[in-house]
């Protein structure tokens, strides 16, 4: 707790405008302020709708003090994570802002699990995972963060391909790109607030985009609008090391405490980064890739050809 107060106060400095000593003050003007304060300027992220109405509704209800705590300690939670999706991102060369879809998919919780049975960080649907994903009794890889970014990014990318607009390849990857596809035969060259400003579109797919913006608008413009404690959470969590890792192929079943005991890599550290296997084990009758710290591949491989002999 106390190091977060200093880390709010350290990062208070950082949000607020610049502030600069004014010039040589003459006595009749002692009573006159000395510090001049720069208005922050609102910060274009590129999202389109931001001053639509459903946005400002959601915008000012995520900027509710309830909502304000719950928006920065997801944030905070995003750490492990949201490095690696925005150097994806850059990578892809795809809009920034949409770091911040897993927010309003799943609060950053790479296990959760919807009432439909969508899982984790980007809530894939089983019927939604091919040719993307893979699952079976050992492992479910929506249950990987890395490897479900890495196919959420994907198949957002597709959508854009198919309708050549943000606003709605988003509204697709919540409701499925056939469905949007249909929707514009009917209603050929509208956008999405068209669609969504009338019903046509379902109505979680319309609020899903004006809460991404909502969120992405109150993050990234947190100066503006004196929400100290998210823009804290922002820098701090992106601050985070991205975490590296390399692959070992391993051939049939072995459980991760034995990999542990043999290697002296902590089970802990083996599970977190292999979150896809649900038996603690990699699956027999395959080869599997398993994730371990960066630079440890060849190590592992040594020992375990060791112990096994």
């Amino acid at each position: 707790m106390i190091r977060r107060t200093i880390f709010f106060a350290v990062v208070f400095l950082k949000l607020i405008p610049s502030i600069s000593l004014a010039q040589e003050v003459k006595p009749e003007q002692q009573k006159q302020k000395l510090y001049k304060y720069a208005e922050p300027k609102r910060k274009d992220f590129g999202a389109h709708g931001v001053f639509k109405a459903r946005t400002l509704e959601f915008r000012n209800q995520y900027l509710t003090e309830e909502k304000r705590l719950w928006l920065s300690e997801v944030l905070y939670a995003s750490a492990n994570y949201r490095p690696y999706i925005i150097a994806k991102l850059k990578e892809r060369k795809m809009p920034l802002y949409l770091q911040y879809l897993p927010i309003v998919e799943s609060n950053y919780k790479p296990t959760a699990v919807s009432r439909s049975g969508a899982t984790g960080l980007w809530q894939f649907m089983a019927n939604s995972m091919s040719p993307y994903l893979k699952k079976n009794d050992y492992y479910d890889e929506r249950l990987d963060p890395w490897k479900e970014t890495d196919a959420a990014l994907s198949k957002l990318q597709e959508n854009y391909k198919t309708f050549k607009d943000w606003n709605l390849a988003l509204a697709a990857y919540n409701m499925g790109a056939g469905a949007v596809s249909r929707i514009l035969k009917k209603h050929p060259g509208k956008d999405f607030w068209y669609l969504a400003e009338r019903g046509l579109l379902s109505k979680q797919a319309s609020d899903y985009v004006p809460k991404l913006i909502a969120i992405s608008d109150i993050v990234e413009n947190a100066a503006l609008y004196g929400a100290i404690e998210i823009g804290a959470a922002k820098i701090l969590s992106e601050s985070s090391p991205t975490i590296n890792f390399s692959y070992l192929k391993i051939k049939g079943c072995i459980k991760l405490e034995t990999i542990s005991s043999r290697t002296g890599i902590p089970l802990k550290t083996l599970q977190f980064l292999n979150p896809g296997l649900k038996k603690g084990c990699t699956p027999p009758k395959e080869t599997y890739s398993l994730r371990l710290p960066y630079g440890k591949s060849k190590e592992v491989s040594e020992k375990l050809k060791k112990t096994s002999k």
